[in-house]
């Protein structure tokens, strides 16, 4: 199971702080790579540890990141889904988990950054799902 770590929006980022990889970056690279390099620099500066790397170091890994990428894909358009139902199932997980331990919808909602309402929508899913794996799937023929 690969658990997401909370990860640090663009917009939260201030021009000091992408200064180290903006350095680095050539100016005539594609734009493609710009957007990849500061994807990457985004999530490298949000891991945990990152604290404790100097921000130059986690902006050089961003660029080996992105010309691995180029030299991986390049020249192919590959489809790239956007993560959210990753994001999402983590965060669901961790509501039903919470609920199961007795926490409050809000206190789960709380704690994953979901709704209460998204946090009862998850709930009733998730029991559904239970339900269909207890009961099994019926033949139609």
């Amino acid at each position: 199971m690969h658990d997401m770590f909370d990860r640090l929006s663009l917009q939260e980022l201030s021009t000091l702080q992408l200064e180290p990889l903006h350095m680095r970056m050539p100016a005539d690279w594609p734009d493609v790579w710009r957007e990849l390099a500061t994807s990457h620099y985004v999530t490298l500066l949000s891991a945990p540890g990152a604290s404790e790397v100097a921000e130059p170091l986690l902006a050089q890994l961003a660029i080996a990141l992105t010309l691995g990428v180029a030299q991986d894909l390049g020249g192919s358009q590959p489809y790239i889904p956007v993560g959210a139902m990753l994001m999402a199932n983590a965060k669901a997980r961790r509501a039903v988990e919470m609920l199961g331990a007795g926490a409050s919808y809000r206190d789960a909602a709380q704690a994953t950054g979901l709704t209460e309402s998204r946090v009862r929508q998850i709930e009733a899913e998730w029991r559904r799902q239970q339900i269909a794996l207890r009961q099994g799937k019926l033949a139609f023929d």
